[in-house]
């Protein structure tokens, strides 16, 4: 018997005799919303997957993974909604491995978008994509392990580099930088160990034409520029910069507290003359208590404000640093304040006392100021306030008085809530009453009384 005739006459002998070749058949395991097959499995008999599909809703599908011993193993491929294929790579014990091919879709003879390699499922090697009209749009790189390396860059579709990215944990010094259309840079930071940290520069974008030779694509107009994190060498200040180069705002951080507690806050014009300052003295490493102290306006040396400012607490200024308090010797530190200022054109001095451990957060409680001590050093005005609601600020509540320079009391209201409820009274300078009425809110009658009257 010649073998070459036995393969047909057994295949032949097969169907004559009824033997059977077991085949896979297809089990549908999620639907569409309008009924259509969303995923169906070929399976054999025994339990054992040959394939796994997705599909569109009208019926074409979407792709198409081989199995071996129920795991994806094998070629794969995705088409888009009209056939055209956009996706191929290949599976390997159930993980990406090998080369992956990503398409533009339509009828574009499988014009490339991106290619990218996997070992175990790992990113691997050098990647790289392509805008459609071919210019280059990324490189990305990976080592053997999965890990990001070297420097990642991304194009334009016009070949204008836009970002670079070296910041990785693979890399104990990286950086990271963003550039405009204009090749011009927007961004630029330090990083270590794939974490931000170190100075950082912000610039004014630029809409120049771009260079084509790169050489000036790292200058600009600087815009902001400081340092994220200074535990780890000097506390950079951060510095603000108007785009004709002048400074607008410098922040200086005190020394060993890692760039989180605010020395001085300082404001120029456009010559750079210093036009006010605040300067924070802080009592913990966090900046989250101490003092704080502001210029007076049209000053560089005279400050006239400070504010107690505290995480847990009342926050109080018992005693004052104010440049002019030698004209508020008779006032300083007589009540407890938390903010205290004299304000532009104004004599007198200015207090507030708040409650910052309040369950309503920080509570403003009282308000008071001062006749300057050439005026008498007396008090000018004395109120208090609510706690406010959940949704709501503070209402005045409770006794409002102000005084004449000479110690009179000048008027003497009562609030509830923020309305004037009960006896309202006026004097004039000589301690005279003038006006007495009795309110009970607003859009209530006001009952007159005539003083001296019974």
């Amino acid at each position: 018997m010649k073998p070459i005739l036995f393969a047909p006459f057994f295949c032949v002998f097969a169907i004559l005799s009824a033997c059977t070749v077991e085949r896979a058949e297809e089990r549908i395991v999620a639907y569409h919303a309008n009924g259509a097959k969303k995923t169906s499995v070929w399976v054999y008999p025994d339990g054992e997957i040959l394939k796994r599909n997705e599909w569109y809703t009208d019926g074409i599908k979407e792709f198409e993974i081989p199995y071996k011993n129920n795991e994806p193993n094998g070629e794969f491929k995705r088409w888009t909604g009209y056939g055209d294929l956009v996706l191929e790579g290949e599976y390997k014990n159930g993980k990406r491995h090998g080369t992956w091919t990503s398409y533009y879709g339509g009828h574009f003879n499988k014009k490339k978008e991106a290619i990218r390699y996997y070992k175990d499922d790992l990113p691997v090697g050098d990647w790289e994509g392509w805008h459609f009209n071919g210019e280059k749009a990324f490189e990305e790189h990976y080592s053997d392990n999965g890990d990001s390396i070297g420097t990642w860059k991304k194009w334009n579709d016009e070949g204008t580099l836009v970002e670079e990215n070296s910041c990785f944990k693979s890399n104990e010094n990286g950086h990271f930088k963003k550039f405009a259309k204009s090749c011009k840079i927007l961004e630029y930071n330090e990083c270590v160990m794939g974490s931000r940290q170190g100075l950082y520069k912000l610039y004014y974008e630029s809409f120049d034409a771009p260079d084509s030779t790169g050489a000036s694509c790292n200058i600009a107009k600087i815009k902001e520029e400081g340092a994220i994190d200074g535990c780890e060498g000097d506390v950079y200040p951060q510095v603000f910069y108007r785009a004709d180069g002048s400074i607008i705002k410098k922040i200086e951080y005190q020394e060993n507290d890692c760039g989180k507690a605010i020395h001085k806050t300082s404001w120029f014009d456009e010559q750079n003359k210093l036009l006010r300052e605040t300067v924070f003295k802080n009592i913990n490493h966090d900046g989250s208590e101490g003092n704080s102290y502001g210029l007076c306006e049209g000053s560089t040396s005279l400050f006239c404000a400070e504010t107690s400012f505290v995480q847990y607490g009342y926050g109080t200024l018992d005693s004052s640093t104010l440049s002019q308090k030698n004209d508020f010797s008779q006032s300083i530190g007589k009540y407890k304040a938390s903010i205290r200022q004299i304000k532009p054109d104004h004599k007198l001095l200015y207090e507030e006392f708040w409650d910052t451990n309040s369950s309503h957060g920080s509570t403003l409680l009282v308000t008071r100021s001062f006749y300057p001590d050439s005026m008498g050093g007396k008090m000018a005005s004395e109120g208090f306030w609510s706690a406010p609601p959940s949704n709501g600020t503070s209402k005045r509540h409770g006794p409002w008085r102000n005084w004449y320079p000479s110690g009179i009391l000048k008027d003497s209201l009562n609030y509830v809530n923020g309305e004037r409820v009960g006896d309202q009274f006026s004097y004039d300078s000589t301690g005279k009453l003038t006006i007495h009425k009795t309110e009970n809110g607003k859009n209530r009658p006001v009952i007159m009384h005539i003083p001296g009257a019974n």
